[in-house]
């Protein structure tokens, strides 16, 4: 057996990938993934996430299709892997934040032509707040994984 990423990493990373409204189960399957050094068996994941096989399985079911995880097969068995970082996860979420919620913004406030100053002000701020937003939770984000890294090492 091979060692296991800390359930604090995890949840961590976890958190971050629900921002892709993948659901919570599937948030937790993806951050497993993401952090295990090898291929898991859905066995593996049920016992890392402490989901039942029907919730692993329909998770796993769900990465497959987006492309957020990949299998390859061992004997019966498949063993599942995300070759994804957190930088794309971090590209998918603000593509997903730009599509859903900044782009119609943009495009309501296009219908106040009275308004063009105080709508360049509102999206320079947007662009600010995304700026420091992706700053601060970059650098939260290494500070953790930094903290996990010295606790694993003693």
């Amino acid at each position: 057996m091979h060692s296991t990423p800390p359930q604090t990493l995890i949840n961590l990373v976890s958190r971050l990938v629900s921002r892709l409204e993948l659901g919570e189960a599937a948030s937790k399957v993806l951050a497993t993934l993401i952090l295990s050094e090898f291929p898991l068996s859905q066995t593996e994941i049920v016992h890392l996430t402490g989901y039942s096989l029907s919730q692993v399985s329909s998770a796993l079911s769900l990465l497959v299709s987006v492309g957020l995880v990949s299998f390859v097969k061992a004997g019966r068995k498949k063993l599942y892997f995300s070759d994804k970082g957190i930088n794309e996860l971090l590209g998918e979420i603000a593509r997903k934040m730009i599509e859903k919620d900044l782009k119609p913004l943009a495009r309501e406030l296009e219908k106040l032509p009275k308004e063009r100053e105080k709508i360049q002000s509102l999206m320079d701020e947007c662009n600010q707040a995304i700026e420091k937003l992706q700053e601060t939770f970059l650098l939260d984000t290494l500070k953790s994984m930094r903290r996990m890294d010295t606790k694993m090492n003693r």
